[in-house]
């Protein structure tokens, strides 16, 4: 063997990878196999550079990550070099890559700052970003990950994961989770503000109403406006239950005032849109007067079709509907006159010229022409008014003017014609047919400078005399009989005919006339006979009609007489101081109107009966009339007793004597119209005025409880801002305390209504509780800061890192100190204790699970522990410190480092 063995040297079996020739050892870098084998190589290998071109054949990525681990830094310089290369390869930017475990390698690989933030901002799984967050072992790359996490459940998560290990990402967490504790504080002080906002309202309508009121209650409602969305449904019912009960009071106010803003704005708005139209409708009026009739129905119809469609978007308020439409009339009216005055300009043209006449008819007939022609020519407005409308007027203005003196000469004109009828007749009785024409002739002008109603009875003689002068010349032209027996066949025509008597009468009468007229002589005896005859037969209806007639008002003097002596009778027998003056004032009334109702009777009659009834009305108003004063006397006393009430110091008093004065008003009896209204007016207003004594206190003790509210409403506030601002330290909450009690005595002191003292008192107490819960939080937060401390001293102490160290917090109560720094400096003996039995303790201790791989050497701890009895009385906190001092001596062990810390975390 001895011999076979120089011959067979070691070296001779090696393989080529593991030559002792670098050279040899590159060429049989190629033929290994992916793996183990590679692994291996990179284990052994001492050359940096074969190293790496043995890394480069590396694409499997669990051996990569095995490399990433391995003791050599040479080794995990360039697999993190090779390996970011290859996940980077054929991609031009970084933008066109999606996969986010490729991003994640590519963020925890490189070197580069910002390649690195820009792999971890294109992350967009959360937990992923958690993941590396909590595991990537670069802290930049855990930042930046934790950047991107918004949840809060996964924000909090991070941060119990970073606390004591990583303070940036515990800062980061902490701040966005205050950020979002800020969001539902502010979301409970909206709550609260509902909450105030009801209860203000409920206050609200238990004081009732006062003079503010209506302002506070608009407040109410907008505050809700903007909160409704965020109540739930209960406090939407109760909030809106509240209001609506409030608005009851102020419904009607309120609606009116709605009313009139809406109308007010919708006028200003519609004022606006139309105030264009209304100044070219103006123009239009101020320009007509040169206007074709043909060109202004053109301007007329588009100045509709603007208004119309400009009234679909804004409607216009009254006024300057009214306005439009007024102008508009105006318009048509101008149009239409002028469309007339073209059609009558000469001929109007020609009657302005005609110079006026001076008789009574000719002036008549000139005004009624000039009526006529304004009436056909109305122009609406002075304004700009052609030349010809002012004419008109003026050529009326004038013959109004001679007719008004011809009025004035009628009595003398009238005198004189009487004068002139005295005259003609003599001359027809005399036969002088010549003087007589003439005097009919001047006769007849004389009439026409008269008004036909004030001369009829002249104008009937006139027309006599006038038919006995033509009679005279038909006698002297033998004429006169024909025309008598023309009268006769008229007159025959009226018998039996179906007229009514009245107008039969006035006919037959103008008949007569006509017949008077033409005179008599004897060879006319036959035919006056037969003419008497006719009209005596034709009158016969007329004599029954005016029978009925006359009857009739015998009647109605009858029916006056008798009236008259049943008041005569009522007045005597009526037991006046019993009197029911209501009934007696509605017979008075009745019985006048039943006295006018009795009409006509005879002029001589009526005035008999008048003055009678008259008599007998005036002895009944008599007693009416003293009832009157004493019921006036009554209502003025209770007015002066009224006035000095105003004035009396004990308004309750005076409060209830008024009201006693109101129902004794109402008990006294009928009194006149006129004198009892102003009466009334003078004791209303003594009575208003006592009653606003008594709303103005009521206002003022209302006032002064609403004061008393917004004091303790204030101090509740200054509570409130004392807990919200005293969370900084401990210091800060004793004096907030401190504060708070002496809030508790102010308020105390002030008197409030029973609800609202216990709305607010409740309040108070919330403020007192949150003081304490912010306290005992403190507390909480510096335990936790302790342990903080503890686990970042173990921390610092496992990486060495004695920056860290020193900047760690302080230890637990009953930790040594000296034992951690004795650790940090490497002053403790290491011993013999198996770091992973500590791990697995605590972890038991946790109530955590261990890896699978460790669960046998788990089990055998357990075992071991129950048979040694370890542990029995011991607390977990003793066996949790017990532990720490164990793994302190065990020395730095990277390999369960995490899992201790973890372990530890858990079971606090």
């Amino acid at each position: 063997m001895a011999l076979l063995s120089k011959f067979f040297k070691p070296e001779l079996f090696k393989p080529k990878w593991q030559h002792d020739n670098p050279e040899v050892r590159r060429k049989a870098i190629a033929d290994l196999k992916p793996g183990e084998q590679l692994l291996n190589y990179i284990d052994t290998e001492t050359v940096a550079e074969l190293r790496q071109i043995a890394i480069a054949r590396i694409t499997n990525d669990q051996e990569l990550e095995k490399l990433l681990s391995h003791s050599n830094k040479d080794v995990r310089e360039m697999t993190r070099q090779h390996w970011l290369k290859s996940l980077l390869s054929g991609q031009s930017e970084l933008s066109q890559i999606t996969d986010n475990n490729t991003l994640i390698r590519i963020a925890s690989l490189t070197d580069d700052q910002q390649q690195r933030l820009q792999a971890i901002e294109r992350i967009t799984d959360q937990q992923q970003r958690l993941t590396l967050a909590m595991e990537n072992p670069v802290a930049k790359v855990r930042l930046a990950a934790a950047e991107g996490i918004d949840d809060a459940d996964k924000l909090q998560q991070l941060m119990n994961h970073a606390q004591g290990k990583d303070k940036a990402i515990y800062r980061l967490c902490k701040d966005r989770l205050n950020a979002g504790k800020a969001e539902r504080e502010a979301q409970q002080a909206l709550i609260e503000k509902i909450n105030a906002l009801l209860a203000n309202a409920q206050q609200l309508n238990r004081l009732g109403y006062n003079p503010e009121f209506n302002g506070r209650f608009q407040v109410l409602s907008k505050d809700w406006s903007s909160l409704k969305e965020a109540a739930n449904a209960e406090q939407v019912t109760q909030i809106d239950t509240e209001l609506a009960t409030a608005a009851a009071t102020l419904q009607q106010h309120a609606e009116e005032e709605a009313r009139q803003a809406a109308a007010k704005a919708e006028s200003e708005q519609a004022q606006q849109q139309q105030q264009l139209l209304l100044n070219q409708l103006q123009s239009l009026l101020d320009e007509t007067i040169v206007s074709a009739p043909s060109d202004l129905h053109e301007q007329i119809t588009a100045l509709e079709q603007n208004w119309s469609k400009a009234a679909t978007q804004h409607k216009a308020n009254a006024e300057q509907s009214r306005q439009f439409e007024n102008q508009l009339q105006q318009l048509l009216a101008i149009q239409t006159a002028l469309s007339h005055f073209a059609e009558k300009e000469n001929e109007l043209k020609e009657w302005l010229e005609q110079k006026l006449p001076s008789d009574l008819r000719g002036l008549t007939s000139i005004r009624k022409q000039a009526q006529q022609w304004q009436k056909q020519l109305h122009w609406p407005t002075t304004d700009n008014a052609p030349q010809w409308v002012g004419q008109i007027a003026a050529k009326l203005d004038q013959a109004n003017n001679q007719l008004d003196e011809l009025a004035k000469q009628q009595k003398s004109r009238l005198l004189a014609i009487d004068e002139q009828l005295v005259k003609l007749e003599k001359a027809l009785d005399e036969g002088h047919a010549k003087d007589a024409s003439k005097l009919n002739q001047q006769l007849n002008q004389n009439l026409r400078q008269v008004d036909n109603k004030a001369a009829a009875s002249q104008q009937r003689q006139a027309k006599a005399l006038a038919a006995r002068l033509n009679e005279m010349r038909d006698w002297q032209g033998f004429a006169t009989t024909p025309k008598k027996e023309a009268l006769c066949l008229e007159m025959e025509a009226l018998v039996d005919a179906d007229i009514d008597p009245a107008q039969l009468a006035e006919k037959i009468h103008d008949l007569q006339d006509q017949w008077k007229a033409l005179g008599s002589s004897q060879p006319d005896k036959e035919l006056w006979q037969r003419f008497q005859a006719a009209g005596d037969k034709a009158f016969d209806p007329c004599r029954d009609y005016f029978a009925q007639q006359a009857e009739k008002r015998q009647q109605f003097i009858e029916a006056r007489r008798t009236l008259t002596a049943e008041l005569r009778s009522y007045e005597q027998q009526m037991d006046w101081s019993g009197a029911d003056w209501k009934v007696v004032q509605k017979t008075l009334e009745a019985a006048r109107e039943t006295f006018r109702s009795y009409s006509p009777v005879d002029r001589a009659a009526h005035k008999e009966t008048q003055n009678d009834f008259h008599a007998a009305c005036d002895a009944i108003y008599d007693h009416l009339k003293a009832e009157y004063d004493r019921n006036l006397n009554a209502k003025k006393a209770l007015t002066e007793q009224a006035q000095t009430l105003i004035e009396q110091e004990d308004l309750s008093t005076a409060i209830e004597s008024v009201k006693q004065l109101q129902q004794d008003w109402k008990a006294i009896g009928v009194t006149p119209r006129n004198p009892d209204q102003k009466l009334w007016k003078q004791f209303r207003s003594h009575c208003d005025a006592i009653f606003a004594r008594l709303d103005s206190e009521k206002a003022q003790r209302k006032a002064e409880i609403n004061d008393a509210v917004v004091a303790a409403e204030a101090l509740v506030q200054q509570a409130e801002v004392l807990v919200a601002e005293s969370v900084s330290d401990n210091a800060a909450i004793s004096a907030a305390q401190t504060a708070l009690a002496d809030i508790k005595q102010q308020f105390s002191d002030i008197e409030l209504p029973k609800s609202a003292h216990q709305r607010l008192v409740k309040k108070l107490q919330a403020c007192d509780k949150s003081l304490s819960e912010q306290r005992q939080e403190l507390k909480q937060a510096a335990e936790k800061a302790r342990w903080n401390g503890l686990i970042d001293q173990l921390q610092a102490i496992a990486e060495q890192d004695k920056a860290a160290f020193e900047a760690a917090g302080d230890l637990p109560a009953g930790y040594n100190s000296e034992l951690f720094a004795q650790a940090i400096n490497g002053e403790l003996a290491a011993d013999s204790s198996d770091a992973q039995a500590i791990v697995i303790a605590m972890e038991v201790l946790a109530d955590v699970e261990s890896p699978e791989s460790d669960k046998s050497r788990r089990m055998e701890l357990q075992v071991q522990k129950l048979a040694q009895g370890i542990g029995n009385n011991q607390s977990k906190d003793v066996e949790r410190q017990q532990l720490i001092e164990q793994w302190l001596y065990a020395g730095v062990n990277d390999q369960f480092q995490s899992r201790f810390i973890q372990a530890l975390k858990a079971s606090l």
